[in-house]
């Protein structure tokens, strides 16, 4: 049975397909090609397409890779369903996601990974990107997609890092974010922060690894694996060089009755 939504990897090995019901595709991480009708283009972080029924498409993946797709029948009894449908997959296209809608598109496909078989969860994350995208998409018909209008937006840039905590971030899928190349990201952030973007991922990694010590539930292993750390000994090596003190002796002291816990 095709499931309504899911998030999958795709094979090194190209396929092309077409089938009986629409489909919208969003890349996560990783890089994937789409050729639709003889147009290629890459499908990365911010960037998904709108695949009519029946149109042809070709497909494959370079390396470790994930694509959010969202299968959707070509009709509905709900009405309002179906103009929004009928709306969206008017013609075949690529799409390049606001930093709001990225930010959506990653907060589903964690839930979607968690629950892979609810299919209550797959309706309700298919018909939000639907509602979303439809948003998206009247906003982009009216104005062009912002470009670098002053600061870098923190918040969003933290809410980020926080959705992805568990895998590597590239500086590519940042700058995505507000739009910028990633050299021009690099530098205007550097300039924002005082850091580069991977020292600031690092440190915020760090510090959600300083609360989860604190907290005192979940082993070193887990908290390694949970922000974003190959293995336990990764992560305390990058703690003790941040912080000075080894992740083990500082849960050590935390759960001392006569010691305050103090961030290093």
């Amino acid at each position: 049975m095709i499931k309504q939504a899911e998030v999958i990897s795709l094979p090194e090995n190209a396929e092309h397909h077409d089938h009986d019901y629409h489909q919208l595709v969003f890349g996560l991480d990783g890089n994937t090609e789409f050729n639709i009708a003889g147009n290629a283009q890459p499908l990365t972080t911010g960037r998904g397409c709108l695949l009519p029924c029946a149109t042809d498409h070709a497909f494959w993946g370079m390396g470790k890779n994930h694509i959010v797709v969202v299968n959707m029948p070509t009709s509905s009894n709900d009405k309002h369903q179906q103009h929004r449908i009928e709306q969206l997959f008017r013609q075949s296209q690529y799409i390049s996601c606001s930093s709001d809608l990225q930010i959506l598109i990653t907060a589903l496909s964690r839930e979607m990974r968690y629950s892979p078989n609810d299919r209550l969860l797959q309706t309700a994350c298919s018909n939000t990107l639907i509602c979303a995208l439809q948003r998206h998409m009247e906003i982009l018909n009216r104005q062009p997609l912002p470009r670098w209008q002053g600061g870098i937006n923190m918040d969003m840039i933290d809410s980020y890092i926080d959705l992805n905590m568990e895998r590597r971030i590239n500086v590519a899928e940042l700058a995505g974010l507000v739009y910028l190349s990633s050299s021009q990201f690099y530098e205007r952030f550097r300039m924002q922060t005082g850091a580069t973007p991977q020292q600031y991922v690092l440190k915020r990694r760090l510090d959600g690894v300083l609360q989860a010590l604190e907290q005192g539930h979940q082993s070193l292993a887990q908290i390694a694996s949970h922000f974003g750390f190959s293995n336990q000994s990764a992560l305390t090596r990058a703690f003790t060089a941040h912080f000075n003190i080894s992740p083990a002796r500082y849960r050590k002291d935390c759960l001392r009755p006569e010691d305050q816990c103090k961030t290093p």
